[in-house]
């Protein structure tokens, strides 16, 4: 979540508040780190995956 507040430039508030947006619409998934269970990872799920890939092969 650190990672992507400095990625996004964003203050963590409201990076927080659209990945709670996010993933309320169904776009994105957290995942708990099963070695360190302070740290979450966000990634796209499937569904948002295949859009993703389709809008940057230009289909």
């Amino acid at each position: 979540m650190t990672s992507l507040c400095i990625a996004a430039d964003v203050p963590p508030t409201t990076a927080l508040r659209w990945i709670a947006l996010l993933e309320s619409e169904g776009l994105i998934e957290r995942h708990p780190d099963p070695n360190d269970r302070r740290r979450t990872y966000i990634r796209l799920n499937d569904k948002m995956t295949a859009a993703m890939t389709r809008l940057l092969s230009g289909g």
